[in-house]
């Protein structure tokens, strides 16, 4: 029998929650704007976005009790982050962020890292180091949560299991 895609999501949570979710580029940077600034989203590297999507993956990330990442994605975020906002916006953001990006805390991105030799060449022909990483990352027993079709078609083509935020954003009626 094949499950929804609601129960799909509630069922990776429930697997998920306590070893986390791990979210790409354009995923992780939405859910910064949607909880620090999200009268930011739907313009510049946002413009596809809408409030609603913001507090659609606020929503479900919550279920997880953390969020992993790479080193490589947060290096792509933050520099997105500094191409959309400027100024003392730019300032007081990158002072929330830091501690998350930056410090071993609690509420702290989780990183982890995959060795160069396990990630696939021709995978990283297609998708770039970033991806290619992550894709290899779900291999190994994590969650992905992408918005990125060519990252989502070669996680599970992989074996591995992934979310598309475009699919949760289609089934909420957002687009």
């Amino acid at each position: 029998m094949t499950q929804t895609l609601d129960e799909q999501l509630l069922s990776f949570a429930k697997r998920y929650s306590a070893r986390g979710i791990l979210l790409d580029t354009n995923v992780l940077l939405l859910l910064l704007f949607a909880v620090y600034q999200p009268t930011m989203i739907g313009r510049k590297r946002l413009e596809k976005y809408s409030a609603d999507d913001g507090a659609l993956l606020v929503q479900y990330v919550d279920r997880f009790g953390r969020i992993l990442t790479t080193p490589h994605v947060l290096a792509e975020t933050s520099n997105l982050v500094r191409q959309i906002v400027k100024g003392r916006l730019r300032t007081e953001l990158f002072a929330k962020l830091h501690p998350p990006f930056c410090l071993c805390l609690p509420d702290s991105f989780e990183q982890c890292a995959v060795a160069g030799q396990n990630i696939d060449g021709e995978l990283f022909g297609r998708l770039g180091l970033t991806d290619s990483s992550l894709a290899t990352l779900v291999q190994t027993e994590q969650l992905l949560l992408t918005d990125d079709l060519d990252l989502y078609v070669a996680a599970i083509s992989n074996g591995g299991n992934a979310i598309n935020f475009t699919h949760m954003r289609e089934a909420a009626g957002l687009v």
